[in-house]
């Protein structure tokens, strides 16, 4: 079965995702292999980055899912940071906006077959 090659701009956001995906994994269990205690905020970190991760390399195969759950991680993300500065909550929701615009308008084509599992 043919699959369909993403778009450009697909392609560099599942790349970046991928690599915030490996960063946050590596910062969720790096504490834990230190100090040999798990605790929530290591745990919260290290899932985070698995949903990147996951999100990242399965849209490079277009998978619906997978725009569906990035652009999830961003909104928690844009949500979290309205604990934080309001810096960080324009630039995250500007993320959000532009990811949704991405995955949802100019790259929908690629996402239109359903037949990608996992």
């Amino acid at each position: 079965m043919l699959m369909n090659r993403p778009p450009i701009p697909v392609i560099i956001i599942s790349v970046v995702f991928i690599l915030v995906g490996l960063g946050g994994l590596i910062a969720g269990i790096a504490p834990i292999i230190k100090s040999h205690e798990v605790r929530l905020d290591s745990v919260i970190v290290t899932v985070s980055g698995l949903t990147a991760l996951l999100s990242g390399i399965f849209m490079l195969r277009c998978a619906n899912w997978a725009r569906w759950l990035c652009v999830a991680w961003m909104a928690f993300h844009a949500v979290v940071s309205i604990l934080h500065t309001a810096l960080e909550l324009a630039i995250h929701t500007l993320v959000l906006i532009v990811l949704a615009i991405v995955l949802f308008r100019t790259s929908a084509a690629c996402f239109r077959k359903e037949s990608h599992s996992l």
